[in-house]
């Protein structure tokens, strides 16, 4: 958590984690106080100054899965990012043989291989729709499925120079999504927040105020979205008096949430899956 008074110099603090000593130092600050909370989505900061901890939850319209690899003996050398578009999956052999009947809509996948040469990534998402395939892979009990389809569109796309993922590879080291599940945004109903008691704007940040449930390698790009308004809103809120003003800067940062939550739900996958 940051939090900043108008004596930028004199009380700017940053503290890895909040804990209720920090209420009796701002309450110690005379000026204005400026709260920034950004301790991820498990965090208790906005609770402990008084916002409330209820999301509002976001259907993307979409299904995804992911995987990770952690090769101990490799190094963490970044590596570009894979894209591959228009899979689809056959699962004859594990007993589902009409996955591809006729009355089934197009269930086209997208794929990525982030991270770097230690830590791998695998992500699978497919627009919401109700094919066979789809309802299988979102209530499959066998794990050994996902497990062959993320190591199957690894060994099959990825770059030359790196390593294919063995069987013993796949049991030992790879964590994934059993199941297809449904892709989400939670945002905080309230992102912002004033007390007037004690003169304290308490604005959060990052994963603390939205976030998404699906790791497609880009995920920070959402909580830097929210930062770029946050230069006129310290400018706003530190200049605020009267009631109109201070309801002015509120409004001002809540807007700006609600502008980056619309965006995302309109064009995030597209970006960060489908292209």
């Amino acid at each position: 958590m940051v939090y900043v008074s108008y004596s930028f110099r004199r009380y700017l603090r940053c503290s890895r984690q909040f804990t209720r000593e920090f209420l009796k130092e701002l309450d110690a600050i005379p000026a204005r106080v400026l709260a920034i909370v950004c301790d991820g989505q498990k965090g208790h900061s906005a609770r402990l100054l008084g916002v409330s901890d209820e999301f509002v939850h976001h259907s993307c319209k979409a299904y995804g899965a992911v995987a990770t690899v952690d090769r101990a003996d490799a190094c963490s050398v970044p590596t570009p990012e894979v894209r591959v578009h228009n899979l689809t999956f056959d699962l004859s052999e594990y007993g589902y043989d009409d996955c591809r009947g006729e009355d089934a809509a197009p269930e086209y996948f997208h794929m990525k291989i982030f991270g770097n040469a230690r830590y791998r990534y695998l992500a699978l998402a497919v627009p919401r729709n109700e094919s066979k395939l789809v309802k299988v892979l979102k209530v499959v009990l066998d794990q050994s499925v996902m497990r062959n389809i993320f190591q199957a569109c690894h060994n099959v796309y990825k770059p030359e120079s790196e390593p294919p993922i063995s069987d013993n590879c796949a049991l030992r080291l790879m964590k994934f999504n059993p199941r297809l599940f449904e892709v989400k945004l939670s945002q905080r109903m309230v992102n912002v927040t004033y007390v007037e008691d004690v003169d304290i704007f308490v604005v959060t940040e990052g994963e603390a105020a939205r976030w998404v449930n699906f790791r497609s390698g880009m995920n920070i790009n959402l909580a830097l979205k929210g930062l770029q308004s946050l230069g006129q809103f310290i400018r706003l809120a530190a200049s605020a008096q009267g009631e109109k003003a201070i309801v002015n800067a509120l409004l001002f940062k809540f807007n700006h949430a609600r502008s980056n939550v619309d965006e995302y739900l309109r064009s995030g996958l597209r970006e960060t899956m489908y292209t």
